[in-house]
């Protein structure tokens, strides 16, 4: 899922009163329409190894660094404006495509 930015409402929109009993029942049919729009996506399969995997797919594990290899890492990882985690995924899936390991 994307993340857009709020429609612009109409200035008829505005104008318009509406009573809560017609917002809700409105509300209450676009929520309906969303949910069946999605429910009737298909999945759409990953084949490029450079798509991010889903966190759920991810195996969480522990490293334990040096403080200041650590620090060296917590930089790289800041100059690139990601995360460690990322930072170290990066560096280590370069070294395996070099044939390193």
């Amino acid at each position: 899922m994307s993340i857009t930015k709020k429609p612009k409402r109409h200035t008829s929109d505005i104008e318009r009163p509406m009573n809560d009993r017609v917002h809700a029942e409105e509300t209450k049919a676009n929520e309906t329409k969303a949910e069946a729009f999605i429910a009737g996506a298909k999945e759409v399969p990953v084949k490029d190894s450079s798509v991010k995997t889903p966190k759920a797919e991810r195996q969480p594990i522990l490293i334990r660094f040096d403080p200041h290899l650590l620090r060296k890492v917590e930089e790289a990882a800041q100059r690139r404006g990601i995360s460690r985690s990322a930072w170290i995924q990066y560096v280590l899936s370069v070294a395996l495509e070099k044939g390193e390991g």
